[in-house]
């Protein structure tokens, strides 16, 4: 079954009639002037009880609406020699059926895989009855630029899917976050809805955590309005923690310190502050025990060497004084 990743770009493909003219005439084929595309079959029968699929099929007509170009996308994410027989099969199958020239639009993630691709059908080699246009990343143009993206949506949503796997992807992320305001709510949730079916795992992540917590387009799809609750819940809990957490330190603190004093130990600044900045509630509670039979400071700082204060005997712990004996 096609995964996330090898869908997204056929979908982006197909619901962008400007993604795959961009990449023929990248490539030197003449593309169409018409604009008109009409979605195809995928469905390849032949008169033996047996269908071919292929990923994407478009057909562009000329203004007087008579075909134009046909179109036959695939992606192909490993390599395998006998795709060369179905993909002339596509090819040949759309040419015959609407009487259309057609070119195979293949898209390989992977730049060896491309390469062998390429090699497959060169023609120094041997007779090749097709010239498909085999493309990588490497030849997608990588549209970072948020005037660029807001020109174009979905060569933007496009890009970002085919430099999905590429350690910068996040430097697509503000581009992307810009198409999602261009576009109407419905196209922003479906670009989206494609977005993050077609990243990798890892970008796909971030790309989700961009949205919740670095902009403010987080409610576009009821995905991110949980994803934001849920991160809002979380963060409410770990706030209720840390607060007990810091409630039972400030405790300690001041118990440490109410300690010494009654003992009559002196507390220099120095150590006033630095029990006063201590947040770990285990070393607290090691001082306060350490406090009750303290006779200077430095016997609460038994473990930290360099106190040296010098401080005076600790007189015991104060006690109401008896009224005069008879």
């Amino acid at each position: 079954m096609p995964s996330g990743e090898h869908e997204a770009a056929v979908e982006m493909a197909m619901r962008g009639a400007d993604v795959v003219v961009r990449m023929l005439s990248r490539f030197g084929h003449k593309a169409p002037e018409s604009r008109d595309v009409v979605e195809q079959s995928t469905a390849m029968r032949m008169m033996a009880p047996r269908t071919y699929h292929a990923d994407g099929a478009q057909l562009y007509r000329g203004l007087d609406g008579r075909p134009e170009l046909g179109v036959v996308l695939e992606v192909q994410r490993r390599w395998d020699p006998e795709k060369q027989w179905t993909w002339l099969l596509y090819v040949a199958h759309m040419t015959v059926r609407l009487r259309v020239r057609t070119v195979l639009l293949v898209y390989c993630s992977d730049p060896a895989v491309a390469e062998r691709y390429k090699k497959l059908f060169d023609p120094e080699d041997r007779f090749v009855p097709l010239r498909p246009i085999i493309f990588s990343p490497l030849d997608v143009p990588r549209i970072v630029d948020v005037a660029e993206a807001r020109a174009d949506p979905a060569f933007t949503v496009f890009s970002a899917i085919c430099h999905g796997g590429d350690a910068d992807i996040d430097e697509f992320f503000p581009a992307l976050a810009a198409v999602l305001e261009t576009v109407s709510r419905e196209t922003a949730i479906s670009y989206d809805d494609i977005v993050r079916a077609g990243l990798p795992p890892g970008a796909r992540v971030r790309w989700e955590d961009y949205m919740v917590r670095a902009t403010g387009h987080r409610f576009y799809s009821d995905f991110y309005r949980e994803l934001d609750a849920r991160s809002r819940a979380d963060g409410r809990a770990e706030g209720r923690a840390e607060g007990r957490a810091e409630g039972r330190a400030e405790d300690r603190r001041h118990s440490v310190l109410v300690v010494l004093d009654e003992r009559g130990v002196s507390v220099p600044a120095s150590a006033r502050e630095q029990i006063l900045a201590c947040a770990d509630l285990d070393q607290l509670g090691r001082w306060l025990r350490r406090a009750i039979t303290a006779v200077t400071v430095d016997d609460v700082f038994q473990d930290l060497a360099g106190h040296g204060t010098g401080q005076r005997a600790a007189r015991p712990l104060r006690s109401r004084q008896a009224g005069p004996t008879a």
